[in-house]
């Protein structure tokens, strides 16, 4: 089996990476990338345990990371892309309203 995504969304807003979703299924080989929904807490920990994870991209707090982190098998040899405490930006353009 080769390299898969788990994309974990978000239980409310999840809706919104459908969009993503077909354009993974068009562009790659069946079962490349997984979706999940639901608590990051109940369904997280139990995929860092397992030590199949590789590599983990987060957004979210420092504590939740640490966490996540701690509960690999071999946190030493994940590879890591966190954006932590990170708040979502907006930006307005001079003609929003025009």
């Amino acid at each position: 089996m080769g390299n898969i995504v788990i994309l974990k969304v978000p239980t409310v807003g999840g809706l919104v990476h459908l969009l993503t979703m077909e354009a993974f299924a068009k562009s790659l080989p069946k079962g490349t990338v997984q979706l999940i929904s639901g608590s990051g807490r109940t369904t997280m920990p139990p995929l860092m345990e397992s030590g199949k994870i590789d590599g983990l991209a987060f957004i979210g707090g420092s504590r939740a990371a640490d966490r996540l982190i701690k509960a690999h098998p071999e946190p030493h040899r994940l590879k890591l892309f966190l954006q932590l405490e990170a708040k979502n930006m907006g930006m307005y353009l001079p003609d929003l309203f025009e």
